[in-house]
């Protein structure tokens, strides 16, 4: 019988579980890291992170309803402010002693609700990173999210290899791509992995030059750019070094917020953004293009988890291209591993 364990994931780490335009005043019910999770906009606007399961009867929160500050449940009708603790019981004037459900830190940043569901005291201590570009107007940015049937270490391994791209769809890869890959130049900290690799002059895919008025012929030296910056977070840049007298480098941020649900199953949150060809008529032309290709890579994805399922993991082969996703594997474990 081949191993099927899977590696685990950090849970001392900010995680997406949410856009910030999914949650409001009415309750969103998630699920992160192997538990229910609640999310609620209060009065001020701030959201709020609970365990979503009344303290009174297993009866989710989030079948109940938001009253000013606190959630009340549909089924015992318990009332909890934002620390999780119970403040009011409708069948009789104590509350309880100690009737309260988890709480968990939330910081609302780049239009995404990330959520610390790891150690409460460390929290503070390691704010989540910042993503200025997401909201900042000298980016214009699209995406989508859903969840993916797959450990989340197989979506980690894909984003730190774009090589596959020119494989699984030709159609949005760089022509770059179809070359030798040139030779990876990968950075490290305990906790985050940086690399890039300068490719040769090539055109630039025929969609992106229509789209921004440059040469569908012309060649121009290309730069990617991957940065794993936390359990949770990918921030990627494909960028064309088009001249000045051209309108000067044009630059795709790629944005992928990825939450363990449990050990097969993954929530990814992409984000595009882009500094040229601003408006939504060009917009309309790139979202097909790049959701096609996330949903080929949820797909391939998916039928490696059921590969591995079936015949747990085996001994892979891996390859240059392969390095910045073998230290991303090892920063993974060791995380995992001081956590006990």
């Amino acid at each position: 019988m081949r191993d099927r364990s899977t590696t685990g994931y950090p849970r001392n780490a900010w995680y997406a579980l949410a856009a910030s335009s999914e949650v409001g005043s009415s309750p969103f019910g998630t699920r992160a890291l192997d538990r229910p999770v609640v999310l609620f906009r209060v009065r001020d606007g701030s959201v709020v992170a609970l365990g979503d399961r009344d303290a009174h009867r297993p009866f989710p929160l989030s079948l109940g309803h938001v009253d000013g500050d606190t959630i009340v449940s549909g089924y015992s009708g318990f009332a909890y402010d934002r620390t999780g603790t119970c403040v009011r019981v409708p069948s009789q004037a104590q509350v309880p002693y100690g009737a309260r459900v988890p709480s968990y830190a939330v910081r609302e940043e780049g239009g995404l609700i990330w959520v610390w569901l790891g150690e409460p005291s460390l929290a503070a201590l390691r704010p989540p990173v910042e993503t200025p570009w997401l909201t900042d107007g000298s980016w214009e940015t699209f995406g989508g999210q859903w969840e993916t049937a797959a450990h989340v270490r197989l979506l980690h391994d894909n984003f730190a290899d774009i090589t596959h791209v020119a494989v699984v769809d030709p159609v949005i890869s760089p022509p770059a791509l179809t070359g030798v890959a040139p030779a990876l130049e990968v950075e490290l900290t305990e906790t985050t992995v940086h690399f890039h690799r300068d490719w040769p002059a090539a055109p630039m895919p025929e969609w992106q030059a229509k789209i921004s008025g440059a040469s569908t012929t012309a060649s121009y030296p290309q730069r990617e750019e991957g940065a794993f910056l936390a359990p949770g977070l990918w921030a990627d840049r494909w960028v064309v070094l088009l001249p000045e007298a051209d309108g000067g480098p044009q630059t795709f941020r790629f944005t992928h917020a990825v939450t363990p649900v449990d050990d097969r199953r993954t929530r990814h949150i992409w984000r595009v953004s882009r500094n040229f060809a601003f408006g939504a008529e060009a917009t309309d032309v790139l979202r097909p293009i790049f959701e096609s290709y996330y949903l080929k890579v949820r797909e391939i994805l998916e039928t490696m988890q059921d590969v591995i399922d079936r015949d747990g993991y085996g001994d892979d082969v891996n390859v240059a291209a392969d390095l910045a996703a073998l230290q991303v594997r090892k920063i993974l474990r060791r995380l995992v591993a001081d956590e006990g």
